[in-house]
């Protein structure tokens, strides 16, 4: 036998008991006597005064025991006897709290014999809820990349439970189980039940457990013997370690070549497919727009021996502006997780890209200045349909208003900026523009390397400008990153072939990478994300000046890759799970839309609420903790969508069961116990090793009840017996 209260603190109630004691105490303060002759006719004898005693000493005591008894009934006290004999949910056991968490992950939709875990899953949480007794509470969380709660708090109305489980979808995602049992043991600390248990329903795969996590563990376990009451945690794997019937092959996450291109430019989606086996896998791969199949794309795959990988790539066009999806899928065949088979990214089309160019030192003959081969390569006089719209101004009409509307700035040669300016820059970067620095030799080192966005120090000037004497070479060898990888390939690579006459000394900042050198081992090319913005610095400035880099062959694709790049980075349409999306409405809606439609990956619709500022107007989804696309209609204009797509764990499609000695560890130290028949689970729960748990505090209200009429009768007994009449009294 063992015992204990749920709500220790109410104990303290214990010490009003003594308040009919100090009342007695006080009582017995007597004011002087005097003696008055006829007094001697009223006092009582020495054996009614002993009974009056008799009757006072009860009386404080059944008052201290009222008390005593009122205080550790709200403590509610338990004993825990002998377990139950075969188990079982016997009417006599306990009302208990069970928590369901049932493994949300992709994988639990694997198909096994007919079935999938997450069906079996299911099927036999709602069959235990008929077993349940009246008294007893259900809560349910679901296991994803974040923890979801589909009950909670937990409810004693079992249609309502039933009715959540029967309705439950098979999740996209990978799972966390450590933080789910962490929220599940958050649930326990509100309830009251003597009894209390952790069901963990899942299909056994060893990437939801963690195993290798052994701190996260230890906080899990200590969370666990915080409680008052120490819940029991159970696991069951549904067809854990059972071998696939056909392979299993998934799409990883897409690449593109841009994430904003202009209507008719080529665009190049590239993904990984792999197959987790058993077999080879042999499949259809084939790219959709906007949810249909691209005519002529379909391309077969394989056969991928098991284990193995292969990659997918695929180069179309796409003629309408707005936002659209691009999807990789896998179709015909069989395959054992449905899940994985389609991965998509979000892509932009813009009319034209706005870029602006800022002159620091304007040509006073044709090609003369610092940007005028920029905005000839960029936007060529007689395109009409330039991929880029520039605009160039002087540095002295670089102003707020002229950055409003500029998807990118180009700073060539600028000898420094004004404080004004500079915050501008600050703004212009924080809504997600793309800038790009090429320094010169008017360009104050000083003035740059204090501002907070440069990728790299500013360093000295080697060479000079105009003086045809070659200092360097790009080295493509050492090209790198989805701008400047692609020029490095060849035998003899066109950029190779451009020569510097100058060029400044570059120290890359913490966070930037150099995605481009020089042949004298000199960075040329320094990156790094500031924000939602990018920010890419060159060595040298992109005039004749100072070098042949403007009458490169190369040159024309490489600016053009530079600002679709830069321009790139304004909305982030990748996003992981539990990453907030936020959408800016521009142009802003009118004044009377208080609200956009949303639809999840589920296909389910949110009413998400337009938020307006002083200088924004947007939209923003916080519940993106479920893996695949989610679509935002816009309103007019421009009307469309705007696409966002959360990340799936590639780990999620490697169904590797735990192994029985991770589990052993795991369960080491506290009631975690994996149990392997799902049929026995129910018959066990009040068959544990401590027995079931009984409350007392329905026998102490009862108690309590006993005494107050015995408080009534002793009060009444005391009050006749000092003379007082029934009518008085």
């Amino acid at each position: 036998m063992s015992g204990g209260v749920l709500n220790a603190a109410m104990l303290l109630g214990l010490l009003g008991a003594a308040v009919p004691v100090v009342i007695h105490l006080l009582n017995r303060r007597r004011e002087p006597v005097v003696d008055w002759g006829a007094m001697q006719f009223l006092d009582l004898g020495p054996r009614d005064r002993q009974k009056l005693r008799l009757t006072e000493l009860l009386l404080m005591l059944a008052r201290m025991a009222l008390l005593a008894l009122v205080a550790l009934a709200l403590a509610r006290p338990f004993w825990s006897g002998a377990p139950a004999v075969g188990g079982g949910f016997a009417a006599s056991a306990p009302p208990r709290d069970v928590v369901l968490v049932i493994d949300g992950s992709a994988s639990m939709g694997r198909t096994l014999g007919g079935s999938t875990p997450h069906d079996l899953a299911v099927q036999w949480a709602r069959a235990l809820l008929t077993r349940l007794r009246p008294g007893d509470s259900v809560a349910v969380l679901v296991a994803g990349d974040r923890v979801r709660g589909l009950v909670d708090p937990p409810s004693f109305d079992r249609a309502k439970v039933d009715a959540a489980l029967a309705s439950l979808k098979p999740g996209r995602g990978a799972s966390d189980l450590p933080t789910a049992l962490a929220e599940a043991f958050r649930i326990l600390e509100r309830t009251g039940n003597p009894g209390r248990d952790v069901i963990v329903l899942t299909d056994g795969q060893r990437f939801a457990w963690r195993p290798g996590e052994s701190g996260r563990w230890a906080l899990v376990r200590d969370l666990q013997r915080r409680l008052p009451i120490p819940p029991r945690v159970w696991s069951i794997a549904f067809g854990a370690g059972a071998a696939p019937e056909v392979p299993n092959g998934s799409v990883g996450p897409l690449s593109v070549s841009r994430t904003l291109v202009t209507p008719g430019l080529p665009v190049v989606v590239s993904a990984t497919l792999s197959n987790a086996g058993p077999g080879p896998l042999t499949r259809t791969a084939e790219l959709l727009v906007d949810g249909r199949p691209v005519p002529g794309q379909a391309q077969a795959a394989g056969p991928v021996p098991a284990g193995g990988k292969t990659r997918l790539s695929f180069r179309t066009t796409l003629p309408t502006p707005g936002a659209h999806l691009l999807a990789v899928r896998l179709v015909g065949g069989d395959d054992a997780l449905a899940a994985d088979d389609e991965s998509a990214i979000p892509i932009e089309v813009a009319s034209a890209l706005p870029v602006l160019l800022v002159d620091g030192e304007p040509g006073l003959e044709p090609l003369d200045g610092e940007t005028d081969f920029l905005r000839a390569a960029l936007a060529p006089t007689g395109d009409d349909a330039p991929l880029v719209r520039t605009q160039s101004v002087t540095l002295d009409a670089l102003t707020p208003e002229s950055l409003k509307g500029q998807r990118v700035a180009i700073l060539a040669n600028v000898e420094r900026l004004a404080p004004e300016q500079a915050a501008a820059i600050d703004r212009f970067l924080d809504s997600g523009g793309g800038l790009l620095v090429a320094p010169g030799d008017r360009t104050n080192i000083d003035a740059f390397n204090t501002q907070p966005w440069i990728p790299a120090q500013l360093g000295a000037l080697k060479g000079e400008p105009g003086s045809r004497t070659t200092l360097a070479h790009p080295a493509p060898r050492t090209f790198a990153g989805p701008v400047m990888g692609p020029f490095a390939p060849g035998e003899t690579p066109a950029l190779a072939e451009a020569d510097l006459f100058a060029y400044r000394v570059l120290t890359p900042a913490p966070g930037a990478s150099v995605s481009a050198r020089l042949d004298t081992g000199d960075p040329w090319v320094v990156e790094r994300s500031q924000g939602k913005a990018r920010v890419i610095l060159l060595a040298a400035p992109l005039d004749a000046e100072a070098g042949t880099l403007p009458v490169n062959p190369d040159f024309v694709p490489l600016v053009h890759e530079w600002v679709f790049h830069l321009a790139g980075g304004r909305e982030p349409r990748t996003l992981h799970p539990g990453e907030p999306w936020v959408v800016d409405l521009d142009p802003p809606p009118a004044a009377d839309l208080t609200a956009l439609t949303l639809q999840t990956p589920a296909g389910t619709s949110v009413s998400l609420p337009v938020v307006r500022a002083l200088d924004s107007v947007r939209v923003r989804f916080d519940d993106t903790n479920e893996a695949g696309v989610y679509r935002l209609t816009l309103p007019d204009p421009p009307g469309g969508f705007a696409y966002a797509s959360v990340l799936a764990d590639g780990r999620e499609s490697d169904s590797t069961p735990l192994e029985p000695a991770e589990a052993a560890t795991l369960a080491q130290g506290w009631p975690l116990v994996f149990e392997a028949d799902p049929a026995r689970l129910a018959s066990r729960l009040l068959a544990a090793e401590r027995g079931g748990r009984h409350e007392a505090w329905r026998g102490l209200i009862l108690a309590a009840l006993a005494g107050l009429c015995l408080e009534v009768y002793l009060t009444r007994r005391l009050v006749r017996s000092q003379g007082v009449g029934h009518d008085d009294a």
